[in-house]
């Protein structure tokens, strides 16, 4: 076989382009679930085992944002005011007007009939949706994303005063603490403080909480982790295909064993756990194996450039173009439900997101609904 290039160290390079990469295929995953979801019932097998395996990308995410984070925190220390001050405004921004957006696209969409309440609750229900991450399925991940900043400083400070064996020591405690919230919320208690956890804990750190964690961890570690994973490319590849099979078994003997398939295939279930890890490996190993040979300012770079330039956009964007195109389609989509028509559905949904985040990166307020400042002012300011 042919000797995958390896990158320069870590140590030596400004921009990591496997990361670029990671972030774009995630957020295809992304798009990919919320059109099986949306254009599937939930009693549908095949779509529900496809979701299943699609469901790892929350994960992908807060392990590339501590992985993103620790490693410029090695190449420029901040202090934690300065952090917060530059970090937080970039999502939570964006997060409270998009929660103002799709707060309005509930109150359009709201079914015809239903009683339409006054001025105040609806300003109630907005601030409600700020603080719970509700006024759209995806939004709850910035609010995720706002909590890893503030306990951050913390946690990038404790591990570099840790040696190898103590990052392990941590990575085994946050699996332990992952575990537990899983099974917690897979089956939380039938009381008051269940139905609370039921109801808010997928909007919660501890949820996610092993995931920043290996990602900051492998920063740490970066050239030999990158090393190992060139070194162990093909064995990953093969872990990837027995963590398929394996979830895809466990999905199916849950869903004849009487389980809903939305319920066998949901996202915090013990079982689901290998997968996640797994599945983020390999995502990683493919990007790091791909973007290695890759010529400095070669069309694929500036291609993944644009794409990442504008990911958060697509991200925050999406489910609007999506709710946008299941509308027109006027319940065709729900009706035919091919592999076809889901495929046209995917396709249009990520060039529609493509061209809306274009669009709202050359406004004045690029930065409120993308997080970064419109496309003119940025190069103004480099010129």
């Amino acid at each position: 076989m042919v000797t995958a290039p390896h990158p320069a160290p870590a140590s030596d390079r400004r921009h990591l382009h496997e990361v670029d990469l990671f972030r774009l295929l995630t957020f295809a995953s992304v798009i990919a679930v919320h059109v099986l979801s949306a254009a599937t019932t939930a009693d549908d097998v095949g779509s529900n085992g496809g979701q299943l395996l699609l469901h790892f990308t929350r994960e992908a995410f807060f392990t590339l944002t501590g992985f993103v984070l620790t490693f410029q925190a090695l190449r420029r220390p901040q202090g934690v005011a300065a952090f917060w001050r530059k970090r937080i405004p970039l999502v939570l921004t964006p997060y409270l007007a998009w929660t103002v957006v799709y707060s309005l696209l509930a109150i359009a969409t709201r079914p015809a009939g239903t009683p339409a309440p006054s001025v105040v609750q609806e300003l109630v229900t907005m601030g409600t949706n700020a603080i719970e991450g509700t006024a759209w399925y995806h939004l709850y991940f910035l609010l995720v994303t706002l909590q890893l900043y503030l306990v951050f400083p913390a946690l990038v400070a404790g591990l570099r005063r840790l040696s190898g064996a103590g990052h392990v020591v941590v990575l085994v405690g946050a699996l332990v603490v992952q575990v537990v919230v899983s099974d917690l919320l897979a089956a939380p208690p039938a009381d008051a403080f269940g139905a609370s956890l039921l109801a808010h804990g997928y909007a919660l750190l501890p949820a996610y909480l092993l995931y920043p964690v290996v990602g900051a961890v492998a920063a740490l570690h970066l050239d030999r982790v990158q090393a190992a994973v060139l070194r162990c490319r093909w064995a990953i590849a093969g872990l990837v295909v027995v963590a398929v099979v394996v979830a895809e078994v466990l999905y199916v003997v849950a869903v004849r064993g009487g389980t809903a398939p939305a319920v066998a295939a949901a996202v915090f279930r013990p079982t689901t756990l290998p997968w996640f890890l797994v599945a983020v490996l390999g995502l990683y190993t493919l990007s790091l194996v791909v973007t290695a040979g890759w010529r400095p300012g070669g069309p694929a770079r500036r291609a993944l450039a644009y794409a990442s330039d504008r990911s958060f956009g697509i991200f925050l964007a999406h489910p609007l173009v999506l709710a946008g195109l299941l509308w027109i389609s006027g319940g065709w989509v729900a009706a035919v439900g091919s592999g076809v028509t889901l495929t046209a559905l995917y396709v249009g949904t990520v060039v529609g997101s493509v061209v809306l985040a274009d669009v709202l990166r050359r406004l004045p307020v690029s930065a409120a609904l993308t997080g970064r400042p419109a496309r003119q002012r940025a190069r103004a300011s480099r010129a």
